[in-house]
């Protein structure tokens, strides 16, 4: 019964093993991976801005050029984190498609105009989600196209 055991508990964790997809590589050469740690800090920097400029903007004394800028900030630190932490995805998953690129950079100078054209927090949140989504779509697209 032991050796049973042990046998379908590897088993278990052989085929669970196979099941989950890493994007990250493990096995660099030559590297501790204290570099992909700093590269993350862009990431919750973003992170950061975005939720601080979302109480900033629903406040009425709050500077809305400020607000705005924060936020939109913050999701361009946000992508930034994503796409220099990248090249420790896996072969596969580590290329930069300069057309996706191009399109989070235009959306969110877009967004970031019209926000401040139309400084109503209904706008802003609806302008910033629907690039969000956009963005998180086109992400999504690269990294299944392979």
């Amino acid at each position: 019964m032991k050796g049973r055991r042990g046998h379908e508990s590897t088993i278990n964790q052989t085929s669970s093993k196979n099941m989950t997809i890493f994007f990250i590589e493990e096995k660099r050469p030559n590297e501790t991976g204290n570099l992909l740690i700093y590269l993350h800090y862009f990431i919750p920097f973003g992170l950061s801005l975005i939720t601080v400029s979302l109480k900033f903007i629903s406040e009425e004394n709050a500077n809305l050029i400020f607000a705005v800028s924060c936020l939109y900030g913050g999701m361009f630190l946000f992508y930034i984190g994503l796409t220099i932490a990248v090249r420790y995805n896996k072969p596969q998953y580590n290329s930069i498609n300069k057309l996706n690129l191009f399109s989070w950079i235009i959306t969110l100078v877009m967004g970031y105009a019209i926000s401040l054209l139309m400084p109503q927090l209904f706008v802003i949140a609806c302008i910033t989600a629907i690039i969000s989504l956009f963005n998180a779509g086109m992400k999504v697209r690269l990294l299944y196209k392979y």
